[in-house]
């Protein structure tokens, strides 16, 4: 079994530049959740150390790759 880092995982969110708490913002692990867009503020991340304790998160999933800067630069071109 292959050991994943929280800070590797699409949802991973860091305070404060990503979210206003650090934790896991996916849908099943989130301890308050709002249907509504306007009620952002209201939702909890899930704690992401409980979750992914062992290393063994069953919802893990890799952080999309970003763009090359040649890629970024001839999409600001087109």
């Amino acid at each position: 079994m292959i050991k994943v880092h929280c800070k590797d995982c699409r949802w991973f969110r860091q305070a404060p530049y990503e979210a206003k708490q650090t934790g896991c913002w996916h849908p099943d692990h989130m301890k308050v959740t709002q249907k509504e867009a306007f009620l952002d503020q209201q939702q909890e991340p899930g704690n992401h150390r409980k979750i992914n304790l062992r290393g063994n998160c069953a919802t893990y999933e890799p952080k999309p790759a970003k763009p090359g800067v040649l890629e970024r630069i001839l999409k600001l071109g087109a």
